[in-house]
């Protein structure tokens, strides 16, 4: 896709980027006794009991899709009445419960500083560990006699830790059959609070993504211009900004990933419907996505690639979200997008926060995940 000049703008922010920022890396944390969490995105550590051993990799096992000449994988097109369809969000690092307190060998941080953690604990042994200053409890539920408990910044901040436990008897109601049971209901709930699991200082920060200063300015520079508050991992690197349109991206041999924001009037007499939002997303990306032959990339309709259109309550309004595959017009060139919808009645204005992605040929599930983190966490500046 072709790079336009941005101007005298993009150029004056380019220089202020580069000149402000003195550190390019993560900051260190500021949570006490708690460490930093970080990890991959749609990547859960499950810390099981030592008796289960054995049986932990039949518990856990991962259902292996193959990809086609296509780009389609047959987990990303599952419909949410598919049992596998929210076991197929996630990966699973199993781990033993000695290991709760090691460090990870390749990253050198602490297992329990995951951003997304699953305690097996059929007895109770970590009961200490929830029940601290401080702990804050996001979900509380009992299925079978089985206590579920979602709990942020147990161990590191910003984290989600899935407390399971047996709180009725010694310990035998949670077993390998009571988690294949339950399997997607958990996965539901941790992908649902793994979207919202920031810390809420004025720099907010997620464990899944690389955030710093550089990424920091960025979010100041476009707020300022655009009134909107971005939600930008740090290796998107701003290519063109226009009144109406900013795309950021990040490219490299094996993907590229890309958000962008479209900004368009606010109409009385405009259903927000799936057509006219897959009609929006094509304006946009035929204005300004165009490739160096001519083409430029749509909204797939073909029945392989399903769409979804829906509308969802965040900070007691209304958004609405589009998500499908985009395909770039006479090649098989596509993949995977999520789009979020905002009605800025205040300025009569809707606002599009895109997040897109082509991976082809390995797993795009953290890649995309992060960029939906990014799109949700993202809104018009209060």
């Amino acid at each position: 896709m072709q790079k336009n000049r941005l101007g005298l703008w993009l150029s004056s922010f380019i220089f202020f980027t580069f000149s402000g920022v003195l550190q390019y890396g993560c900051q260190s944390s500021d949570h006490g006794n708690l460490d930093t969490a970080s990890g991959n995105a749609a990547e859960i550590y499950v810390f099981y009991p030592e008796n289960w051993e054995d049986s932990i990799q039949d518990i856990f096992t991962t259902t292996v899709f193959l990809a086609d000449s296509s780009l389609v994988r047959f987990e990303e097109n599952r419909k949410k009445e598919d049992p596998q369809y929210f076991e197929s969000l996630f990966t699973f690092a199993l781990h033993n419960m000695k290991q709760l307190d090691q460090e990870d060998p390749q990253t050198l941080e602490p297992l329990h500083a995951n951003p997304l953690v699953w305690a097996i604990d059929p007895k109770s042994t970590l009961d200490g560990d929830f029940h601290r200053e401080g702990i804050n409890s996001l979900k509380d539920t009992v299925i079978d006699n089985v206590s579920c408990q979602w709990v942020s910044n147990v161990w590191a901040k910003p984290q989600v830790v899935l407390w399971i436990h047996d709180t009725h008897s010694a310990g035998e109601n949670l077993d390998g059959p009571w988690i294949k049971k339950n399997q997607a209901f958990l996965c539901a709930e941790s992908h649902r609070l793994e979207l919202r699991s920031v810390t809420k200082e004025s720099s907010r920060r997620h464990g899944a993504l690389e955030q710093n200063r550089y990424s920091d300015s960025i979010t100041r520079l476009l707020a300022g211009k655009y009134n909107v508050d971005l939600f930008l991992n740090a290796d998107l690197k701003l290519v063109q900004a226009t009144n109406d349109f900013v795309w950021l991206r990040n490219e490299n041999s094996q993907f590229h990933n890309n958000l962008m924001v479209n900004i368009y009037p606010l109409s009385s007499s405009e259903n927000m419907v799936m057509d006219s939002a897959v009609l929006n997303r094509n304006r946009f990306t035929q204005k300004y996505l165009k490739t160096i032959e001519g083409t430029w990339v749509e909204v797939s309709s073909s029945g392989i690639f399903p769409k979804s259109f829906y509308s969802v309550i965040e900070n007691r309004n209304k958004v609405y979200y589009l998500r499908g595959w985009y395909t770039e017009l006479n090649t098989d060139r596509r993949g995977p997008f999520i789009r979020k919808i905002i009605i800025d009645k205040a300025n009569q204005r809707c606002i599009a926060i895109d997040g897109f992605l082509f991976a082809p040929n390995q797993p795009r599930n953290t890649l995309m995940r992060a960029l939906e983190i990014m799109v949700h966490q993202s809104n018009v500046k209060s």
